[in-house]
Formats: structure tokens, C-alpha cells, sequence
């Protein structure tokens, strides 16, 4: 399971080769019906062909499939074979990425296989148990990445009788009017204590569980979905106040900083990703008081990511390349889920070559679906296929 470095400019600059155009800003997160305005990409393994390799062909690069793993392209004027090839899993910043969340009702390594990273959400327990060290066994088993969604703030904050701010109703205290107080009061004692639990527990698990070197050992924590709505900048543009103001923005890069610091005690090769609130509404301002140095990824959350849209979100001005300029990292989305964590389906705009190659040339290199398809390890041999290929439907 190894993360290999690339230059994330050069990764970039290939994403711009291959751009394809893409949709309007009303492309949605959900589950996408295929159709006359919404074509496929490419053909899928159901559209069998006959074969006609060695035959004459009129359309350079044109594709068809003829087996459950093989197809064939339209190369100087003949048809050609190709196999799809083995594919070596485990997350790496050089290719495009494919991400699944641990499921209690999927716990199973079919349902996994295939895919580069399994994401957790991790912070309602003050120690590290057995639903997590489950999807870390898989990982290995599989040869995927473990990511894990440091949720601590929030998750600590709902345990203190604290609402999300987007489902809190008017008047109801939610992470949004009280989440500042709460990491003036419990910061030290129980957000940096989870995580340092966390990591620990981790580090225990690798070391002990699997006899692996935990200094080596490499997953992506992905620190505090919504960490922005905490601050002082945040509080100041809401409508919904911060009870005695928001944490100051300068604070939060140190507190952030303090966080970073714990998980690399215990696991010193782990890749740290920095949350994006697309409606923030000075970007710059705003990474201006972390040291980036720490930071390898930025990451969405919420699951209504963008995928035919230069936008992040609806309704918010952040683009996904504005976010790769302002932050100098590579960028992670998830899709598949809405308010309060609720699942939306499997989000199938992100199958799409064409949509994941205009992503790509703004900077995104993964997408962790919250809700994936039964057959998702299944499509990826597909997607993969039109990613590597520059394809016309036959």
C-alpha cells in the first residue's frame, strides 16, 4: 500500500491535455440517469460487440467493447484488442483516484475490491474501536489506502446536545452558536485527546495486529469537515452567530497545527488533507493562517460536490481550480450524501471520463462516493479504460 509522490503541476498540466468539456453549475452530486442530453462517456462491458480485430476501421480512436475485459480501438485505421490491464490499487497522487466509505452492511472484501481508498468517519468514541480497525484490515487486505474523516469537533459537539448548522432549527444551539465555545473549553482535554486515541489506536493495530512498521504506514486524514464555521470570519459573515465570537482565523492554523501534530506522533508517514468550505468568503484570507507546509490535500465534505461544474458547490462562487491556485494542493471530493450525513445514492456523474478529466484538469485527483454501487469495483474497470483512452463511441 504505497502513495507514490508525483509533481501535482505536472499532474495538472496532463489533466489539461486530456480536458473534455462539461456541464452547467446545475449538475448535482446525485445518482444521474443516462440519456439523449446526458450520453456516456463510453460504452460499458453490457454493449457487447462482435469482435473484428484486424479489420478496417474509419474513426481513429474509436472503441468498443467485445468481452467482460476486453475492447477494441480504432488505431491507424484498423481495429486493435486491448485487455484492460491489472490494476495496482492503493491511493496515488499521479492518477485519478476511487474512494469508497466503510459500510456496517458491507463489510466485505468484493464490495471494496478494486478501489484505491476506504474512508471512515471517526470521532464519536473516545477511543479507537473495532468498526475502524475493521476497515483498516480490509485496506490492507486489499491493498487500498485507509482515509479517515476527523470528525472530533463536531462529533464531541453533538454529544453536548449540539445540531449541525445546516439542519439546527432557528433557536436550537448548533455547532454554529456554540461550536467556538466548545473548543475553548475542551480542546486540550478532549479533541486532541480522540485524536491522539485515534492515532495511537492505529499505530497499536499496524504494529502489533499486522506486524507492519507504523512509521512507514501511510493513510490521508482529512482534519475537521466545516472547521471554517468555528472562526471569526465565519461567524462574522453568518446570519447564525457565534456565542462570544468565533475562534480567531490565526488560532484555528495553530489549532489545526496542534491537531497535525498528534496524528504524526503516532503516525509519522500519515498524508494530511485541509478542508474546503466553498462558502467562505475570502479563500485566500482564510488558508493565509495555516502553515501548508502540512498539508498534502484539501478535501470537500458534505457530499454535494460538483462533477460537471467549475464550481465546487451550488450556490457557492469556490471553484475547483480557484481552491488548487489558493492552496497549492491537489484536491480530494466525495460525493453520495447530503444533510446530517444522509445517503443519496451512488453519484454516478463521477463515472463519467469526461467529467472526471475536466476535474482533473482543475486540480481534483479522487472521488470518495459515501453511497456507493454493488457493482462499483466492477465500473471502475470501465472508467479506468475511458481515463487511459482518448475515446469515441463507435
Amino acid at each position: 500500500m504505497i502513495l507514490k509522490n508525483s509533481c501535482f503541476k505536472v499532474f495538472v498540466l496532463v489533466g489539461l491535455a486530456v480536458l473534455c468539456s462539461c456541464g452547467d453549475d446545475s449538475a448535482s452530486s446525485t445518482s444521474v440517469n443516462e440519456s439523449p442530453e446526458n450520453p456516456p462517456s463510453a460504452e460499458t462491458p453490457s454493449d457487447f460487440k462482435p469482435s473484428t480485430e484486424g479489420e478496417t476501421c474509419s474513426v481513429e480512436n474509436a472503441f468498443k467493447w467485445v468481452a467482460a475485459r476486453s475492447y477494441e480501438k480504432c488505431e491507424n485505421a484498423s481495429w486493435v484488442k486491448h485487455e484492460v490491464p491489472v490494476y495496482e490499487t492503493g491511493f496515488n497522487p499521479s492518477q485519478f483516484n476511487f474512494g469508497a466509505a466503510w459500510q456496517a452492511s458491507h463489510e466485505d472484501a468484493e464490495f471494496y475490491k478494486g478501489v484505491d481508498y476506504i474512508a471512515v468517519w471517526l470521532g464519536d468514541n473516545d477511543f479507537y474501536n473495532a468498526f475502524e480497525a475493521r476497515m483498516v484490515d480490509m485496506c490492507i487486505e486489499i491493498n487500498a489506502t485507509p482515509m479517515i474523516y476527523g470528525y472530533v469537533i463536531a462529533e464531541f459537539g453533538k454529544d453536548m446536545g449540539l445540531k449541525d448548522c445546516d439542519i439546527a432549527k432557528e433557536g436550537e444551539p448548533s455547532l454554529c452558536t456554540d461550536g467556538a465555545n466548545l473548543i475553548r473549553n475542551y480542546f486540550a482535554d478532549s479533541v486532541l485527546y480522540r485524536y491522539k486515541e485515534y492515532a495511537e489506536g492505529l499505530r497499536d493495530q499496524i504494529e502489533i495486529n499486522h506486524e507492519m512498521d507504523p512509521n512507514t504506514f501511510e493513510s490521508i486524514w482529512l482534519i475537521e469537515p466545516d472547521f471554517y464555521q468555528y472562526s471569526q470570519s465565519s461567524s462574522e459573515q453568518n446570519n447564525v452567530k457565534q456565542n462570544d465570537g468565533g475562534i480567531p482565523d490565526a488560532e484555528m492554523g495553530a489549532l489545526f497545527a496542534e491537531i497535525v501534530s498528534v496524528i504524526k506522533t503516532y503516525l509519522p508517514a500519515a498524508k494530511i488533507a485541509i478542508d474546503i468550505s466553498p462558502w467562505a468568503l475570502d479563500q485566500a484570507g482564510w488558508y493565509a493562517n495555516f502553515d501548508m507546509s502540512l498539508v498534502d490535500y484539501a478535501s470537500t465534505s458534505g457530499g454535494r460536490s460538483l462533477f460537471g461544474s467549475d464550481k465546487i458547490k451550488s450556490g457557492n462562487k469556490a471553484t475547483w481550480a480557484g481552491i488548487a491556485t489558493i492552496t497549492g494542493k491537489p484536491i480530494l471530493a466525495d460525493a453520495g450524501y447530503d444533510a446530517g450525513g444522509e445517503g443519496t445514492g451512488h453519484a454516478e456523474g463521477w463515472d463519467r471520463g469526461d467529467n472526471i478529466r475536466a476535474r482533473v484538469a482543475d486540480g481534483v485527483i479522487g472521488v470518495m462516493q459515501m453511497d456507493a454501487a454493488l457493482d462499483y469495483p466492477s465500473r471502475l474497470d470501465t472508467i479506468r479504460v475511458q481515463l487511459r483512452e482518448n475515446l469515441i463511441r463507435e
